[in-house]
């Protein structure tokens, strides 16, 4: 990343007034033709930032992503006869202050533009809700972005990718550099070199359900051939390694620090930008991947206030109805402090909810 960009982890989003806020009107002075006719119908529609504006991403790359870029997403879905919807924006781990804030201005106007019907999420890259995951299916993870001028090209015999391989049920890809050093004893790597030329490597801590999603995608991967796949101990595929040089292998992680189980807490944001949240209650510890027994009082919502949930492993922000300009304007910002806050929570999925419009993900930690 280069030495100018700043990250979007020391962002500050409070963007009205901001010089940010400035350009990204500027760069839209004529308004954005991108909202017309969407979420009209069933459907996924992706965007990326470029330059304070959006631009259309190309079907074929739907659920790839460069890792120095932000991105709009879009689904919109049926549950019976009513059509849903769900803004994203999706934040590469490299992308800049300037990214995340115009992708935070732009999903807030999109959410304008369709009535304030759609509930709204923030993705980072790396810990992706479930949710969002399923949307694609993959996710691959691009090095570059529009910034870099890097522009993805497919692998060649003279110049193949390598990618490490994560997950079980919903798999992601994130390209690495060409090097034996990228290599980790507790992952699993594809390394394609053209549709006839693909190998599997599996470290030798690799998870054996992830060894399989990922023998299966990299089947995909060769279309004309066969794929050879090696154990980490396997030496004597010459073409492989002469690809990958010198270097040692990584160990494997020693295990992430992911939570859990977790009491959930509930928070009144303030209006003004220098107060603190206000803590108005807690839960009983509920475990991650179990249903939610009912643990807070629903009663605690008021209308005229704006709320955060923290469940340990997700953030919500709860929006009444009659809370007031000033509160809506600074829920996004406030929430966007309280990730950074804590290294735990600076990463997790958030999503903005309207009252009347709560999903299924809210109403479970609620009586």
């Amino acid at each position: 990343m280069p030495s100018d960009r700043i990250s979007w982890k020391e962002s500050n989003l409070a963007l009205v007034g901001s010089d940010l806020d400035h350009k990204i009107k500027e760069a839209a002075a004529a308004g954005e033709e991108a909202w017309q006719d969407i979420g009209a119908e069933p459907g996924v529609k992706v965007w990326r930032v470029e330059h304070f504006k959006i631009a259309d991403w190309p079907e074929p790359d739907y659920g790839c992503f460069y890792n120095g870029d932000s991105y709009i997403v879009l689904n919109s879905y049926l549950i019976g006869d009513t059509l849903n919807r769900d803004l994203y924006i999706w934040i590469g781990a490299e992308s800049s202050q300037d990214e995340y804030g115009t992708a935070a201005y732009k999903m807030v106007e999109a959410d304008d533009f369709l009535g304030g019907a759609p509930i709204q999420h923030r993705e980072v890259q790396g810990h992706e809700s479930s949710k969002f995951k399923k949307i694609f299916g993959k996710l691959t993870y691009w090095k570059g972005g529009i910034e870099s001028g890097f522009n993805h090209v497919e692998p060649t015999v003279e110049t193949p990718d390598l990618f490490m391989v994560k997950g079980n049920d919903n798999i992601s890809l994130t390209q690495v550099t060409l090097s034996k050093s990228s290599l980790n004893k507790g992952y699993s790597f594809i390394l394609k070199a053209s549709a006839a030329k693909v190998w599997l490597w599996n470290g030798e801590s690799a998870d054996r359900v992830g060894k399989f999603q990922a023998n299966s995608f990299a089947e995909k991967l060769c279309t004309e051939g066969t794929v050879v796949v090696l154990d980490q101990g396997d030496a004597d595929d010459a073409d492989f390694w002469a690809y990958l040089g010198e270097g040692e292998i990584a160990e494997g992680d020693e295990g992430d620090d992911d939570v859990e189980e977790f009491a959930p807490l509930l928070f009144k944001l303030p209006g003004e930008p220098d107060a603190e949240p206000e803590q108005v209650g807690k839960g009983e510890t509920v475990k991650v991947g179990f249903t939610t027994e009912c643990t807070l009082d629903r009663a605690l919502l008021k209308e005229d206030d704006v709320f955060l949930l923290d469940a340990g492993w997700e953030l919500f922000v709860w929006i009444g109805k009659d809370a007031d300009r000033s509160e809506k304007l600074a829920a996004f910002s406030m929430a966007d402090k309280y990730c950074h806050d804590d290294a735990r929570t600076v990463d997790l999925p958030l999503s903005f909810i309207k009252s009347g419009k709560e999903n299924d993900d809210f109403n479970a930690f609620f009586a």
